[in-house]
């Protein structure tokens, strides 16, 4: 079964397998710290061609991006993007050491499930993934962002509670039957339990004295977090800042990922096999998911809407 970072030895197990010294030492702190910070996983002169790539995608489908800018221009964080950008998947498909760290933690092949594109920070409080992406087995799953743009104080970055993912988990069945009275009652999702959830997350590292660190990153570097490692947005000084980056959520293949229901009655028995088919895009497996491409919360635009940017130039 995967999961090699989640049994007790497993520091010790990784300590002695014979790997590349900088694929260890990453895996290593995923475990000890509950993320990593991989640098220069791709060139600054990568990242400005996939931003420029991005900035065709958009003019070759500006009616799509011009319904769903903000008051400064801006989109909200843009869902499955990589199933109609090309470049976007192979930031995943691409990135070799980051796809070592992470099939070793795995103990299996690490494959691609969603992303998240962002063209700004994002600016969340601290919390942790598990509740959205709540596994059979549980915990099978890695965030991962790789940075287009430098990260900092002035455009917003990544905060980690540092060493937070060691934390032992809430009595989330207790959670919700005070919530909703019995666990037949849960929703899939709410805003209520994810709320209530964080904050006593939050508070427990808190009275741990367990410090936020802010990340402060280069084009080009990719960040691995624990799946129960509490992280945010930090606030953002210049709104008038970009901050490309691209989040992807990671798995073994064929673990499927249910949300807040599963999560809070983890119990329930429930399908260890996923649903969704995969493609192979080079050497790497990518869930092949035709649920469309979203913009923040909208309704999802089907991936035929889109043109490709060739397409467009012709």
């Amino acid at each position: 079964m995967p999961g090699l970072f989640l049994q007790p030895n497993a520091a010790a197990t990784i300590s002695a397998m014979a790997l590349d010294p900088v694929v260890k030492k990453h895996a290593l702190d995923v475990i000890l710290k509950g993320y990593t910070v991989i640098p220069a996983a791709f060139s600054a002169a990568r990242c400005a061609e996939t931003i420029a790539r991005f900035r065709e995608f958009e003019r070759a489908n500006a009616a799509i991006f011009a319904a769903n800018r903000d008051a400064r221009g801006h989109y909200p964080r843009i869902v499955n993007l990589h199933t109609v950008m090309p470049d976007l998947t192979h930031l995943f498909t691409d990135n070799r050491t980051t796809l070592a760290v992470q099939d070793v933690l795995f103990g299996a092949p690490v494959c691609l499930y969603t992303s998240l594109f962002y063209e700004t920070g994002s600016q969340q409080p601290l919390h942790r993934d598990t509740p959205v992406f709540s596994t059979r087995p549980e915990y099978l799953y890695f965030g991962t962002t790789v940075y287009l743009e430098p990260a900092g104080a002035e455009n917003g970055c990544l905060e980690v509670m540092e060493f937070g993912h060691l934390m032992k988990e809430l009595d989330r069945e207790a959670m919700a039957k005070a919530r909703y009275g019995s666990l037949d009652a849960l929703p899939d999702m709410d805003d209520a339990i994810w709320n209530e959830y964080q904050d006593r997350v939050a508070a427990n590292g808190k009275g741990r004295g367990l410090s936020v660190r802010a990340l402060h990153v280069d084009a080009g570097d990719t960040v691995i977090w624990h799946p129960q490692l509490p992280h945010g947005g930090s606030p953002i000084r210049d709104k008038s800042r970009t901050r490309f980056s691209l989040v992807m959520h990671v798995t073994p293949e064929g673990v499927p990922v249910y949300h807040q229901k599963a999560f809070f009655n983890p119990s329930e028995p429930l399908p260890e096999v996923a649903p969704w088919p995969y493609v192979t895009v080079r050497d790497r497996r990518v869930a092949d998911f035709r649920h469309g491409v979203g913009f923040g919360h909208t309704a999802a635009y089907r991936l035929d809407e889109f043109r490709a940017a060739e397409t467009a130039a012709a």
